[in-house]
Order: structure tokens, then C-alpha cells, then sequence
């Protein structure tokens, strides 16, 4: 440990940390650019590097949520221990979260060490678009169309609400999703919104523009009513009609409503399996 050197990481330091996300396989991110890292360097509490001569280890703080990765070549050398240590330092709450790929041999043992114990798991979905999708079909009074950004607040709004039941809910400030969600503009091109004829908004798919999901919800009083498979599948049309080969999407075992069982009957499947790990303090 005495020729490794842990420091906190600058704006610097986007390169050489993504450098060491991508020799991890990004970890628990399904699709990660360079450009997205760097929009979302400031939304973390705290970042460190561990160095010796190059860069062999990262670790991030935010809220309650510490990332750690260490090459593969430099590990058992209780670099990261030492990363966990400081990220663990400026994490925020009663209980720590962290999230490891289910086939990370490494991950288990090393975060049980340290008091960590199985919460739940996340499963990346994915469905091959070598097929046009069905046509959706909308409920009355229910019409699509693309997102408009004066509406960004009122967008947050719905996330707010669709998610408030799920036990792993985390408010988030409008700053700080905006900066998260809205700073790559090319982001905001992909979404698409499920208006009610009242004008107000019924649900939304947000998409990344490497055909991800990041948000599909509904608000609660419009479900039961076809709303998210139709947006669901306007989005695997869109992104077919673009060229994408595959579109996909994260669900978890906790999600109250069981949402994977619905994206199965759609079409998607299992992809890879992440473990989320907590330890109280």
C-alpha cells in the first residue's frame, strides 16, 4: 500500500477514471461515454484516484450510493480497501449502497469483508430489434409526442410521483437531476411523452440516445391502461428506425410492481445480473 497514493480526483481526472471504468467493463453501467462521465463528474459528493505511476483505482461518492473499481492487475493489494475507506467517508445516511456485477468473482467476497451484506438485484434487460416492433396502441385521450424542454420541471414532477411508492426512492433536487439527465442535450431528443387530453402528462420514456431506457413510468391515474407498453414500444420503433440493434433497460427485484415480468411478455430478457450490497453504520 505505501507506493500506492490515494488522492481526491479533479476535473482532471474524467480521463483516467474513465480509463479505469472501462477496463472494469464500466462496472454497473450498461452504456457510459466519455462525454456522459464528464457531465456527470460534478453531481458526485466526492471522487479519489488511487495512482502509482498510472492510474489503478477510482472511487465516487453520491448520497448514500460509493462506486469503487481497481484494475485487475492491481488488486489484492488493499488499494481498494483504501478507496472504499474515503468513499465510504463522505457517503451520506444510516446505510451504504453499492452496486457489483453479479459475475465479478472479486466483488461478493470483498465487499462481505467490509460488512456488506446482499440487498437486492438489478437486472439489465435487452430485446434485439432485428424485427419492427408492433404499432402501439394508445388509450383514448391519450396522445404521444415528442418532450419539450420548457417542460423539464413538470417531467420531474412525473418521475417524482410514479416512483414515490418504490422502497429504493431517492428525492432528488431539480437542479441536480436536470444536470444529470438534461446537460447532453442529445439525451432530451429520444424522449417522448404520453399527453392526456387535458394537456397533462400521463407518461414518459425517457431514452438515452445508445437506445437505453432510462425512465419509462406512467402516472398512477393512468395505469392499467396500456399506456407504458405503448410507450414502450414507440420506443423500440424509434430506435429500429434509427439503425439501433437492441434497446435496452434496468429493473429491480424490489420494484413494487414487477415490472421485468411485464418487459419479458414484451420481448426482452435478462441480459446480466448486479447485485446491490448494503452495510448499516
Amino acid at each position: 500500500m505505501a507506493e500506492i497514493e490515494i488522492r481526491p480526483a479533479t476535473p482532471d481526472d474524467v480521463e483516467a477514471a474513465y480509463a479505469v471504468l472501462v477496463a472494469c467493463d464500466l462496472g454497473p453501467w450498461a452504456y457510459l461515454t466519455l462525454e456522459q462521465f464528464r457531465e456527470w463528474w460534478p453531481t458526485y459528493k466526492g471522487m479519489w484516484l488511487a495512482e502509482k505511476d498510472a492510474t489503478v483505482g477510482y472511487a465516487a461518492t453520491r448520497e448514500s450510493e460509493v462506486e469503487v473499481y481497481v484494475l485487475p492487475s492491481a488488486r489484492r493489494r488493499a488499494i481498494g480497501t483504501g478507496l472504499l475507506v474515503e468513499a465510504e467517508g463522505a457517503a451520506e445516511g444510516p446505510r451504504i449502497e453499492v452496486t457489483a456485477r453479479r459475475d465479478e468473482p472479486a466483488a461478493a467476497p470483498f465487499l462481505e469483508r467490509h460488512g456488506y451484506r446482499p440487498s437486492f438485484e438489478v437486472w439489465l434487460m435487452q430485446i434485439d430489434l432485428d424485427h419492427e416492433p408492433p404499432e402501439p396502441s394508445w388509450p383514448d385521450g391519450i396522445t404521444v409526442r415528442a418532450f419539450r424542454p420548457d417542460e423539464a420541471r413538470a417531467v420531474k414532477e412525473l418521475l417524482d410521483v410514479a416512483y414515490a411508492e418504490e422502497p429504493d426512492f431517492r428525492l432528488r433536487t431539480f437542479e441536480d437531476w436536470s444536470r444529470f439527465m438534461l446537460d447532453d442535450g442529445s439525451f432530451a431528443q429520444h424522449w417522448f411523452i404520453a399527453e392526456a387530453s387535458d394537456g397533462s402528462l400521463a407518461g414518459a420514456a425517457l431514452n438515452w440516445k445508445e437506445g437505453y431506457v432510462k425512465d419509462l413510468v406512467v402516472h398512477p391515474a393512468h395505469r392499467r391502461r396500456g399506456i407504458g407498453q405503448a410507450l414502450l414500444l414507440h420506443t423500440l420503433r424509434h430506435f429500429r428506425g434509427l439503425g439501433a440493434p437492441s434497446v435496452s433497460l434496468k429493473t429491480d427485484s424490489v420494484n413494487t410492481s414487477e415490472a421485468w415480468r411485464f418487459y419479458e411478455r414484451l420481448g426482452m430478457r435478462k441480459e446480466r445480473t448486479y447485485e446491490v450490497f448494503e452495510k448499516s453504520r
